[in-house]
Order: C-alpha cells, then structure tokens, then sequence
C-alpha cells in the first residue's frame, strides 16, 4: 500500500502544498508621507512595524516574504510553483487634479527584469485630495529569475504628489 503525503482536495487529489498569510502594516510613510515626483517610478517602502502587522499564519517553512528594510517582496523562502496574492493599501495625494496614478510590481533581476503593471487610474476628484487605493494581484514564483529576485512595489503619478503605504498583506499557497 502506497501512503500518500499532503492535503487531500475536494477533487480528492493530493496536494503538496500548504497555504497561509502575513500582514505587513507600514509605519515609515505615515508620520511623513512618501515623496512622488512626477513620472518617476518610486519604490514603496513597508517597514512591518505597524500595529496590524501579523506573521502567525505563515505557510510552514515560509519565514517571510517581505524584506522590511527595502519593502521589496522576497520570495526566497518560497519554491517554485508557489503563487502569491498580495493586497496592498495605500493612499495617493496629488498635487494637481486630473493626474494618472499606475501601480506595478518590477521582478526579476538584470536583463530579465520585467514588469507587472496592475493598477492604473485618473483621480479626478480634485488636487490635494487622498486618494486610498486597495488593490490584489497575483504572482506565481514560476521561475528562477522570479524566486531569486526581490519584487518591488512602484508607484508613478503624472503630477507632483504624496503617498502614504498601510502595508501589504500576502496569501501565499507555497509549494512543498
């Protein structure tokens, strides 16, 4: 008799993985908000020290997926084949109304690199007005240049403007 290790679906298939969650709440940007220059892509710091910041139901293995001194996302504990859905929260400030705001994830490394545009958007309300923004998007961890890359959150308004980061909250299904 053969025993089969992992998790047994609804589909009764086995599955070798194992899913759970972090929550990472930033401080660094709330006391004094992120600078945004016009049409420059900035890189989003997340320090982890905010009181929502949770690591108790992290996948079994995974230590972390954030590296807290840059924000960038670290995949290194995560193998190939696992898939990440991240929701960030953030809050944009521009200083003129009727500007673009895009939001992306820039992976990989060197002449691999790539980007992952996910949000983009006129906020036309008026200048000098938050903005908040909660967004998901998935990534999957479907190569070497991805895993042994960090992912950098960038934001890029059209006009001169202000961002305050809440934090980033990363499900993970990692692969055993």
């Amino acid at each position: 008799m053969t025993i089969l290790s992992g998790i047994i679906g609804p589909d009764g298939r086995v599955s070798d993985s194992e899913f759970g969650f972090i929550d990472y709440n930033d401080t660094s940007t709330q006391s004094s908000p992120l600078s945004l220059p016009a049409n420059v892509w900035v890189d989003v710091p997340n320090d982890g020290l905010g009181p929502f910041t949770n690591r108790s139901y992290s996948p079994a293995g995974v230590v972390d997926v954030l590296d807290v001194t840059t924000g960038y996302l670290d995949f290194t504990y995560l193998n190939l084949g696992s898939e990440i859905q991240v929701r960030n929260d953030f809050t944009v400030t521009p200083q003129t109304n009727n500007c673009l705001l895009e939001a992306r994830y820039l992976l990989g490394g060197g002449a691999g690199q790539y980007p992952l545009q996910f949000w983009s958007e006129r906020l036309d309300n008026g200048s000098g007005i938050s903005y908040q923004r909660v967004t998901s998007f998935p990534i999957y961890i479907g190569d070497t240049n991805t895993k042994n890359n960090p992912g950098k959150m960038q934001v890029r308004l059209s006009t001169n403007g202000t961002m305050r980061n809440a934090g980033v909250y990363v499900s993970m299904r990692a692969k055993k």
